[in-house]
């Protein structure tokens, strides 16, 4: 199965906003990996919306729609009504010129898919029996329902969505071959194009679309005004904002069995299902919208969209002039000539089946967190989950670590290691990949920012001036040891340089061996001293020895020359004794 949200472990900072956010789950934080877990998905884009470091990506067909463009096969748009509110323009026309120029031939609304889904809606309303009736046009709502709440399908309008039903209905009036792109803020329609075949056969969103405006060097509010290629229904340009049925004639028209409601948002959408579910409720038509907002307020909106409330007041006005040209009349000149068996869809059970909870394991999974007692189980939500229990059984799945605990780091953070660095006589800093200062402790302060002043995202070089620096980010080695001297504060240290992280982060310590390095010095002036003296002595002795030598050679050659006088006279002839 496709992926339609792709992870980016190395972009991520495991805040957890997107999994918070995610009303199944999906998302799996494991010591070594950041994944989507597709059985789960609903394809709502919400947690991309969540996501400020870009670390979520959508699945994009911008190429494949600009090529087939390219090709000149003929290619229809069919458009989301919340365009209006979306882009900034002087008139809401401006976008079909836009579209044209482009390259595509055939521009139309949503909104007719809209309201030939109205339509089915009403006569399925007018024969239901059913306690509840939910509306089908939001796909993560009906995806949801399948994987989630399945009790509640009953409840749904078994009609597919407006998107769907417009491609059935191009492809009807302007022949199968024709390439149909729809066009509009949700990531959900990307699945569910591909689930029917002869209806959509690609989706960009509406920040897909900023982007190809922009390199077509196309500006909006310049645009001159042009006709879409169909009119269309105030009612099917409502959707955005919760229009798909008219809530002031739907018990007189309709029925008067049920009251109409709009239910937009993932808890407001979850209670309203436990409730349907668990069948505590009856007697409502309900909207189910995903998206906080309705479709105004979709994950894929331009960059360049205004405020939601802005967004609403634009789509509004853009619907008040509608009723004011149809007078409020639901059909349309082009009658439409859909297959009403294309119309219907079949939903389906899909909740994910996983093996039965062991609680011995739950329990052992939530001593290994810390949580020895009920009062340790916290809930705070922090990690992603609603409860320490939940927490549990995802890490029991192998779709949440132990260890990503909120509570449990910022006891380990609060314990040995953190009194380490905190009282470590080494100075210590943690960099990021471009050198820059993310934290250091105090004995760091002590050495090298006498003034302190705030270090956050400074260069470590503007205070460790030397080569070290440099060397460990160009060096194959994940760490350099070395003694060096920086002259800047006439100190030296023994600078250990670490790269973490395959080069995310840096660690410096740097050990001050100043006075260990002076006295070595001194040490070492001392020991020279002492060689020297030491030769000196050397010198003079062999100095005095040499003289005494040279004194006992005389004397001795002196007393040699008396004694062999004395010998020859006492060997002579003369002078003997008879």
């Amino acid at each position: 199965m496709m992926k339609f949200i792709e992870f980016d472990s190395e972009k991520c900072d495991e805040c957890f906003k997107c999994l918070r956010a995610c009303p199944t789950k999906a998302i799996s934080f494991t010591k070594h990996n950041r994944s989507i877990i597709n059985d789960l998905c609903i394809k709502c884009g919400i947690c991309q919306m969540q996501c400020k470091t870009g670390a979520l990506t959508i699945h994009l067909d911008l190429e494949t729609v600009q090529n087939q463009v390219k090709t000149g096969k003929k290619t229809a748009v069919s458009l989301a009504p919340s365009f209006a509110g979306a882009f900034k323009m002087n008139h809401p026309n401006q976008m079909a010129f836009a579209l044209k120029k482009l390259g595509f031939d055939i521009i139309e609304e949503t909104a007719r898919g809209a309201e030939i889904v109205s339509e089915e809606y009403e006569t399925y309303i007018d024969k239901s029996g059913c306690k509840n009736i939910i509306t089908s046009c939001c796909p993560s709502t009906n995806t949801l329902i399948e994987h989630k709440y399945s009790q509640a399908i009953p409840s749904v309008i078994p009609v597919v969505s407006p998107m769907i039903a417009h491609g059935f209905d191009i492809k009807d009036r302007h022949g199968s071959e024709t390439f149909v792109v729809f066009i509009g803020p949700c990531l959900a329609k990307k699945a569910e194009a591909i689930s029917y075949t002869n209806s959509i056969d690609a989706v960009i969103t509406f920040k897909e679309l900023e982007k190809w405006f922009q390199t077509a060097s196309i500006t909006l509010d310049k645009m001159p005004i042009s006709d879409f290629d169909t009119p269309t229904t105030s009612r099917g340009k409502a959707y955005p904002i919760g229009g798909s049925l008219w809530k002031q004639d739907l018990k007189t028209r309709i029925s008067t069995h049920y009251a109409h409601i709009n239910v937009n948002g993932i808890e407001a959408c979850t209670e309203f299902l436990k409730g349907v579910s668990n069948g505590e409720i009856s007697g409502f038509c309900a909207e189910l919208n995903i998206c906080q907002g309705s479709c105004i307020n979709g994950p894929d909106m331009p960059e360049s969209a205004p405020s939601l409330y802005k967004r609403i007041e634009l789509i509004s006005e853009y619907v008040d002039h509608t009723q004011k040209k149809s007078e409020n009349q639901p059909q349309i000149s082009d009658p439409f000539s859909v297959n009403k068996d294309l119309l219907r869809h079949t939903f389906s059970s899909k909740v994910v089946s996983f093996p039965q909870i062991d609680e011995g394991q739950i329990s052992e999974i939530l001593l290994e967190m810390g949580k020895y007692t009920k009062q340790d189980q916290l809930d705070c939500g922090a990690c992603g989950y609603s409860s320490c229990y939940e927490k549990a059984i995802a890490v029991s799945r192998g779709h949440s670590d132990i260890h990503l605990c909120m509570a449990l780091l910022r006891r380990k953070a609060e314990g040995m290691q953190s009194t380490i660095f905190e009282t470590s006589p080494n100075a210590i800093c943690i960099l990021d990949e471009n050198m820059r200062i993310l934290e250091v402790n105090p004995s760091f302060n002590r050495l090298f920012n006498a003034t302190k002043i705030k270090l956050l995202h400074w260069p470590v070089s503007a205070l460790i001036d030397h080569q070290i620096i440099q060397d460990i980010k160009d060096a194959t080695e994940t760490r350099i040891s070395k003694k060096i001297t920086l002259d800047a504060i006439d100190r030296t240290f023994f600078a250990n340089i670490m790269r973490l992280f395959e080069g995310k982060h840096y660690i410096g310590i740097f050990t001050d061996i100043t006075e260990v390095e002076k006295k070595r010095q001194e040490l070492e002036r001392v020991k020279q001293e002492t060689l020297l003296t030491c030769q000196e002595v050397i010198d003079h002795q062999m100095q005095v020895a040499q003289e005494i030598a040279s004194l006992l050679g005389e004397t001795t050659a002196e007393t040699k020359l008396g004694l062999n006088k004395l010998k020859s006279l006492v060997l002579s002839d003369g002078g003997t004794y008879e």
